[in-house]
């Protein structure tokens, strides 16, 4: 099934079993999209489920594996869900259960895939031969507002590994687009500088035991560690003030820098003996003594305010 959008945000209904319901007309005071969204014509409506759309970029196409709850004629906030090495978009999905929390909170959830044969995100950029993984999204975040009903001003990025590295990059290079980025077990090494245009929300997770990207970072010079990203993020963000710090649970570690410039935070959740994966798996609803980074990524999605308009 191939969703595709034409020009001036308008849906074609192209694939047996695609269906892309009719435009609805709104009003900005309705739903939640920020003032400078206003503007927007009548949202397209999609039906309920599964979706894919074929994203054009200046590489060729990429396919994006959507997935819409009810009621997604109105504006919705947006996840982008970016899959670990090796995986697709529709794996990803079926890892972290995201499309069932999205049906029980009522929010959209792509998941784009990675070109190549290894399905591997250039978050560096200096990939001999490697894909613009940066234009790719964001090609994928333009369609999916013309084709999706989306609030634009609640769309966040989350990824794992060499995803969660790709998160990190969109929050310095997309930062405009975003309300929030969540990294989980992400790759920092090989991140290039990083100079958002204004500061974001950030949320990272990560385990101790964590032996692909570990969390002291690699040695002998221990780039790419979890206190280095999260130190550049606190300087970006303009935090001060000492952070908050509770233990909710045996061998989960929250710290929050929530004194920082225009309403930002910068959060981690250390995960004691934790090895490199999406913790908690599909689980979307963790039970007492239970942690799941599908369920705590949106907590803090949901808990954000809209993105405010970059200043001109």
């Amino acid at each position: 099934m191939t969703l595709l959008t034409r020009h001036r945000r308008t849906a074609a209904i192209v694939a047996a079993g695609l269906v892309l319901g009719a435009l609805v007309a709104w009003r900005a005071g309705a739903s939640s999209v920020h003032a400078s969204d206003t503007a927007r014509k009548p949202c397209p409506a999609l039906a309920p489920g599964d979706h894919m759309l074929t994203v054009t970029t200046s590489e060729g196409p990429r396919q994006v594996f959507v997935h819409a709850p009810r009621g997604a004629s109105k504006p919705r906030p947006l996840v982008i869900a970016l899959h670990g090495a090796g995986q697709n978009g529709a794996k990803f999905a079926a890892d972290t259960g995201y499309s069932r929390l999205a049906d029980r909170e009522g929010f959209i959830v792509a998941y784009p895939s990675a070109a190549g044969p290894n399905a591997f995100w250039n978050m560096s950029g200096q990939v001999a031969g490697g894909t613009n993984d940066v234009e790719a999204i964001e090609r994928s975040l333009d369609q999916l507002e013309a084709s999706v009903c989306v609030d634009r001003a609640r769309v966040f990025v989350t990824g794992v590994s060499n995803g969660g590295g790709m998160a990190a990059r969109l929050g310095c290079e997309l930062s405009e687009r975003l309300a929030g980025i969540a990294a989980v077990a992400g790759g920092y090494k090989a991140l290039p500088p990083c100079r958002p245009a204004r500061p974001l929300p950030v949320l990272e997770i990560h385990g101790t035991g964590d032996h692909v990207v570990p969390y002291g970072g690699q040695p002998p010079d221990y780039r790419g560690s979890v206190a280095r990203w999260l130190a550049q993020w606190r300087r970006i963000d303009h935090c001060h003030g000492l952070a908050a710090r509770m233990v909710p649970e045996d061998g989960v570690t929250e710290i929050a820098w929530r004194q920082c410039a225009a309403g930002t935070r910068v959060e981690h959740v250390r995960l004691d003996g934790e090895a490199h994966d999406w913790p908690g798996g599909p689980t979307t609803q963790p039970a007492a003594g239970q942690f799941a980074a599908t369920w705590r990524t949106w907590q803090f999605f949901r808990s954000l305010p809209p993105r405010p308009p970059l200043k001109t």
